[in-house]
C-alpha cells in the first residue's frame, strides 16, 4: 500500500519568482493523502532557503537542493523519492489545474490497467496574454496511438504516471533536452497503456527562460526528428526512407508552393489548417502590474472556464475495447 495517493514532483533551477507562483498554488491545494517532492538543481537565487522554509513549516514533504545534470535528472530523483501511487509532473514556470489533475489521478486509481494519463495543455505567451491556444494536435496524436498504435509525441505538462509502471516506461532520458517528447515517443512504442482526460490540466507559460526559446527552433526540431527516427519503426535505414523522411528535400520543395496552395484553397473556400485556435482571455493591460503574477491568474481562469464547459471524459483502451467514459 502506497503512503500517498499522489506525489507532485517538481524540479527547478534559478527561477524563484516563477517557482513561488507555482508553489503557492500547489501548497494551497495539496490534500493530506498527497505529497510534494522538489528537486532544486543547486540554485543561486534564494531557492534553497525558500524550499527549506516550506519544508520546515510542513508545506512540502521532501526536497533536495544540489547540483544536478538537468531537468530529467531532477525529475528522476523526485520519482525515486516519491511515495505516492500516482506521480504528477510539475514544472517550475507553468500553471496547473489541480481539480482536473485530481480527477485524472482518481481515474487511474480506479483503473489499475492505466499506466500513464495525458490531457490538454494551453499555451500563453508572457508578452501577450490576450489569447491562449490549446494544443489540439496532441489530442489528435493520442488518437493516432490509440487507434493505430503509432509512436507519437505528446506534451509532458499534463502527464501523470503510475509509480509502479516506471518499471515498464523507464525514467526520463538524461541525454535529451525535450525529455517529454522522448518519453512519450518511447512509451507509445512500448506495451504501455495510456489514457486521456478531455480537460485542460496545464498551461505552458512561454517566457524568456523557457527551454524552447533557450534551445532554439532549429535545434529543437533536430532533436525531435532524431527521436522519431529512432522510435518509429516504420522509418528504416533504406535510401528511400532517407530521401522521404531525413534528407529534407520534400520540405524544401513544399515550402515555396505553400503560399500559392493557400491562395488557391482560399479562393475555392476550402478549409485549411490555421494552427492552434486562439482563444481570447479577456485580459487588458494594466500599467505597472506584475505581469508574471497576472500570467498565472489568466492561466488559472482559462483552465477553470474551459473545464467547466467540458465535463471530464476519459478515453482509453481496456483489453481489446476502446471506450470513452464520463466521470
Amino acid at each position: 500500500m502506497m503512503q500517498y495517493k499522489v506525489s507532485y514532483v517538481v524540479t527547478t533551477y534559478n527561477k524563484l519568482p516563477y517557482l513561488q507562483q507555482v508553489m503557492e498554488r500547489l501548497v494551497a491545494t495539496r490534500q493530506p493523502d498527497e505529497e510534494i517532492v522538489v528537486a532544486d538543481g543547486g540554485s543561486k537565487d534564494g531557492t534553497p532557503d525558500y524550499l527549506r522554509g516550506l519544508y520546515e513549516s510542513g508545506k512540502i514533504q521532501q526536497f533536495v537542493s544540489e547540483r544536478d545534470k538537468g531537468e530529467s535528472h531532477g525529475f528522476n530523483k523526485c520519482m525515486l523519492m516519491a511515495r505516492g501511487e500516482v506521480v504528477k509532473i510539475i514544472t517550475d514556470d507553468d500553471a496547473f489545474d489541480y481539480t482536473a489533475i485530481r480527477a485524472a489521478a482518481n481515474f487511474m486509481l480506479e483503473h489499475s490497467d492505466v499506466d500513464v494519463m495525458m490531457g490538454y495543455t494551453g499555451l500563453l505567451h508572457l508578452e501577450n496574454m490576450t489569447h491562449i491556444s490549446l494544443y489540439e494536435d496532441v489530442a489528435d496524436n493520442f488518437k493516432r496511438w490509440l487507434n493505430n498504435k503509432e509512436p507519437v509525441w505528446m506534451i509532458g505538462l499534463p502527464m501523470l504516471i503510475r509509480r509502479t509502471s516506471l518499471a515498464l516506461t523507464g525514467l526520463f532520458n538524461t541525454g535529451v533536452v525535450q525529455m517529454d517528447t522522448e518519453f512519450t515517443y518511447r512509451i507509445t512504442s512500448l506495451n504501455v497503456n495510456l489514457a486521456w482526460i478531455d480537460q485542460a490540466l496545464s498551461v505552458r507559460i512561454e517566457n524568456p527562460q523557457s527551454n524552447f526559446r533557450v534551445m532554439g527552433r532549429q535545434t529543437s526540431q533536430g532533436e525531435v526528428d532524431r527521436m522519431r527516427y529512432f522510435y518509429d519503426k516504420r522509418i528504416g535505414h533504406s535510401f528511400a526512407d532517407f530521401v522521404k523522411y531525413k534528407s529534407g528535400w520534400l520540405e524544401a520543395l513544399k515550402k515555396p508552393i505553400r503560399p500559392l496552395k493557400r491562395t488557391v484553397f482560399d479562393l475555392m473556400k476550402v478549409a485549411q489548417y490555421e494552427g492552434h485556435a486562439q482563444r481570447p482571455t479577456g485580459y487588458v493591460v494594466v500599467p505597472g502590474e506584475d505581469s508574471l503574477a497576472v500570467a498565472f491568474q489568466v492561466a488559472d481562469a482559462f483552465m477553470a472556464r474551459y473545464n467547466a464547459e467540458h465535463p471530464a471524459e476519459f478515453l482509453y483502451k481496456e483489453q481489446t475495447m476502446t471506450k470513452a467514459l464520463k466521470q
